[in-house]
């Protein structure tokens, strides 16, 4: 039974034979659609524009012959269940309970999205690429983008023409012909700026739209043409073609009316469409070219039949790995068709997973994780590198990049330069493996939200009974031991925009370094959650000591820093929310003294009492006990230094003279100035308890 069919289900339990009807908003479709209708009760759709939009949540909306459950989801889709009576007769823990079995029946639809997203993608990069004739391309350029980001309704490619050094117009879709008078300068206007720093942008209103075009000083002569060649635009995305580190023109599409926001998603699809279109594109201008050449100078025949010959060699390696991609049949399989294609030894580094795939058994990567990222930590063009062993070796690196993400390399053993048909086959297959990559990282962010929501599930739940049920169903032992420790980058240390990269490249780690363990991990914006049971609670030790040497390694790496709590374990699975509430202590914790270190719940000590406690209080409390000692005077900081040394040695007179290099009867006259300083009684034990404390906690500042 499906998720909906469960929803359904329970409704008609609760509901007492009650007809109702449910109906659904694709938020990316900005589509109504029936999703159930128990006795075709109401045949017009719910106008969801008539309700307001919850903020992930519901609502009950009461009409004069029937009620509406309004459910909003994070992504923005909505359901509505109509009740065709005049009152509710569900609580709401049940409404509560439809809304969460609906929750799941949206994330079904989500993945199906995605599913078709790549579908679209597919068929629209066939589409393009089914014709060589350049001005058909364009238009096909246009047309297809339309559909893989279908909130636009128009749009037009500028190429770059270096006699004009300008920005020209292409293939206008949804524009009258004034759109072909509208050419900037490299760096006037949005699209003149996104091909002068090669970086995408999303604007959702036309107060943002004019505001980078006069930011960038766009002419009154162009803002004129572009005025009047279209109707009244509310949002656009703009993004650069890009064959390797070449840029060859921009790609804008234009929404007229706000349907839904266009979001960063929006961009990453319409980037990687754009690279597909830039190859589409050059096969296009080669086709030309070559057409060209033909009618004006036959003596170049050798010339053009050698230019076919790669075009159609681009067409066929282009047909056979998408195919591959096309069928999932995964990362290795394209990397040994590669091998095959240019007959040669190739090896291919996964720079999100900091994984090597290796087609042949016997065959070892010649560089490690980390040289490959420091080669191209400053650069990005491939280059031949020589390794001396053995025998000199020669390997050419081809990375592959998604915007300014370093993706992965390709390493190919060669004993001089490759081929164009090789340097044809690697640009095919670098874009294949880097479509390949940003699918799977688009499906670890579905399940990343998925576990969330389960996770969040486990902590809320009261009923002993139910963890076992919720452990079978994440295949957890409810009897082991347990600990939970979270990881958390600072939001400081990173660029948000690959945000989702970094934390997905880290739980790759993670996961690598407890293969065998029985866990549960996901991550939730800048931080990740590690559920991991043990065999004994001392096991812990072990399970911290290995996130301080994947904490090495991952920084070691020019990554960014992140710090870690972790719990305490503790025996059953109903003790999760103890396991989570000491790790979240525990990175408070580290949060409040700016430690990026990695410490467990018990090691924090007697500083756990203060947790809550703000740090001015904490201050004031030490300023008031010692206030009469941290006086500037060089007198009155011996003093102070005297008391913390015999309070951390335990009130050893003898020792605390001795680390000090004084006498004892030097000391013995310190701290009676201090006890009259302070107006205390060292033998006194509340008084030497307050004392205590000021100084423990003086220590743990200063540390």
């Amino acid at each position: 039974m499906n998720p909906l069919e469960y929803g359904v289900q329970f409704l008609k339990a609760k509901l007492d034979h009650s007809n109702f009807c449910i109906w659904g908003y694709d938020y990316y479709k900005y589509k109504t659609h029936l999703i159930f209708d128990c006795d075709h009760q109401q045949s017009e759709p719910t106008k969801f524009t008539d309700f307001r939009s919850s903020e992930c949540g519901y609502e009950i909306i009461k009409q004069q012959s029937y009620v509406i459950l309004l459910f909003t989801y994070e992504r923005g889709n909505q359901i509505a269940v109509c009740i065709f009576q005049e009152s509710l007769l569900l609580t709401e823990e049940e409404v509560k309970h439809a809304f969460h079995l609906m929750r799941v029946f949206d994330l079904e639809q989500t993945i199906q999205l995605k599913t078709q997203e790549m579908t679209t993608m597919v068929d629209s990069i066939r589409s393009i690429t089914s014709s060589l004739h350049l001005d058909r391309v364009l238009e096909n350029i246009i047309r297809n983008a339309l559909k893989v980001i279908p909130a636009a309704d128009a749009g037009y490619l500028m190429l770059y023409d270096p006699d004009k050094e300008r920005l020209v117009s292409k293939a206008p879709v949804g524009f009258n012909d004034l759109i072909y008078h509208f050419s900037v300068q490299v760096g006037e206007a949005i699209t003149g700026k996104v091909f002068q720093d090669g970086k995408g942008r999303i604007f959702n209103s036309r107060q943002e739209l004019y505001a980078e075009m006069h930011t960038n000083h766009i002419s009154d002569q162009n803002l004129s043409y572009i005025n009047r060649s279209s109707n009244y635009t509310e949002g656009a995305i703009c993004v650069p073609i890009s064959i390797e580190e070449e840029r060859i023109g921009v790609m804008i599409i234009h929404q007229w009316k706000i349907k839904r926001k266009l979001t960063e998603h929006d961009l990453n699809l319409l980037q990687g469409f754009a690279g597909q279109a830039a190859i589409a594109i050059q096969n296009a201008q080669f086709h030309t070219e070559t057409n060209n050449s033909l009618q004006e100078i036959t003596a170049l025949s050798k010339k053009l039949t050698k230019k076919n010959a790669q075009l159609e060699k681009r067409q066929e390696v282009h047909e056979i790995l998408m195919n591959i991609s096309i069928r999932n049949r995964g990362i290795k399989v394209l990397v040994h068709e590669l091998k095959k294609m240019m007959n040669r030894t190739v090896v291919f580094f996964n720079g999100l997973e900091n994984t090597f795939y290796c087609p042949d058994p016997g065959e070892h990567p010649q560089f490690s994780m980390f040289e490959l990222k420091t080669i191209f930590s400053n650069k990005r063009q491939a280059s031949h590198v020589k390794v001396f062993s053995e025998l000199e070796e020669m390997f050419y690196l081809y990375p592959i990049y998604n915007g300014g993400v370093f993706l992965g390399c390709l390493i190919i053993q060669t004993n001089g330069s490759l081929s164009k048909s090789d340097q044809i086959t690697l640009e095919q297959g670098s874009s294949i493996l880097a479509l390949e990559l940003v699918k799977r990282q688009s499906i670890s962010t579905i399940y990343n939200r998925k576990m969330y929501e389960r996770f969040q599930e486990l902590l809320t739940n009261e009923d002993p009974s139910h963890f076992k049920k919720l452990g079978k169903e994440f295949n957890l032992n409810p009897s082991s031991y347990w600990m939970i420790s979270i990881l958390e980058i600072p939001k400081h240390a990173i660029d948000l925009q690959y945000l989702d990269i970094i934390i997905y490249q880290l739980i790759s780690k993670v996961n690598a370094e407890f293969p065998s363990l029985e866990k549960l991990i996901y991550g939730f914006y800048n931080k990740i959650f590690l559920l991991i049971s043990l065999p004994e609670p001392a096991d812990l030790k072990h399970i911290t000591y290995k996130l301080k040497v994947i904490k090495q390694d991952w920084e070691r790496s020019d990554n960014p820093m992140f710090r870690a709590g972790i719990s305490n374990a503790y025996m059953g699975l109903e003790n999760i929310k103890k396991c989570y509430e000491e790790a979240n202590k525990t990175l408070d914790y580290l949060d409040q003294r700016a430690s990026t270190g990695i410490i467990q719940y018990e090691d924090i000590g007697l500083n756990r009492l203060f947790l809550n406690q703000s740090t001015e209080e904490i201050e004031q409390f030490i300023n008031e006990t010692l206030s009469p000692l941290t006086t500037a005077t060089e007198k009155n900081r011996e003093l102070e230094e005297t008391l913390l040394t015999y309070i951390e040695l335990n009130r050893s007179a003898s020792k605390t003279a001795d680390h000090l290099h004084i006498h004892i009867n030097t000391l013995y006259q310190r701290i009676k100035k201090i006890e009259d300083l302070l107006g205390i009684d060292l033998r006194d034990n509340d008084d030497l308890l307050e004392i205590q404390l000021a100084c423990h906690l003086k220590k743990s500042q200063l540390a």
